[in-house]
């Protein structure tokens, strides 16, 4: 093995384990257990059927669900919040669902999946829940009718 193709081989493992490990500036969010990120309350959640039920997630003003292409949850993402140029919250999920403790308005969301990326603008209202769905093109598989009908109505509300 050469010089040069030990370290092209460095730097694509360098490059993997960046697009899959969360960075130093985010947080690492424990499953279901409210979580202070740069003054930000937030917490990591839906993994189970009773967490739609769960009592305190309601006076979380914004939901952030990760799909893949069919409406399946995804879990193990970067979430970043933003407000114009500044960043409010940089977190790591293992679940498909952040819910976060904000001030009122508009934010910029994104969030990074396996090296994909989606950004979407998603607002916290003063009262009640806001949502947001971030979608990724290229992951999941397929799911059932049943799931997808229970996404939909998930995030009509």
């Amino acid at each position: 093995m050469t010089r040069s193709s030990m370290r092209n081989g460095t730097a694509i493992l360098a490059i993997a384990l960046l697009m899959t490990a969360p960075t130093a500036a985010q947080t690492l969010l424990p499953v279901n257990e409210p979580t202070s990120v740069n003054g930000v309350t937030a917490v990591c959640t839906g993994i189970g059927s009773d967490q739609d039920a769960h009592p305190e997630w309601q006076a979380f003003p914004l939901k952030i669900v990760v799909v893949g292409k069919e409406g399946q949850y995804l879990a193990d993402a970067d979430i970043t919040l933003a407000q114009g140029k500044k960043t409010v919250a940089a977190m790591h999920c293992d679940a498909p669902w952040v819910l976060v403790k904000l001030a009122p308005g508009r934010y910029r969301v994104s969030a990074s999946h396996n090296g994909e990326v989606v950004v979407q603008t998603a607002t916290a209202p003063a009262k009640g829940q806001g949502s947001v769905i971030l979608r990724f093109a290229n992951r999941g598989g397929v799911v059932s009718p049943e799931h997808t009908q229970a996404l939909k109505d998930d995030t009509a509300q």
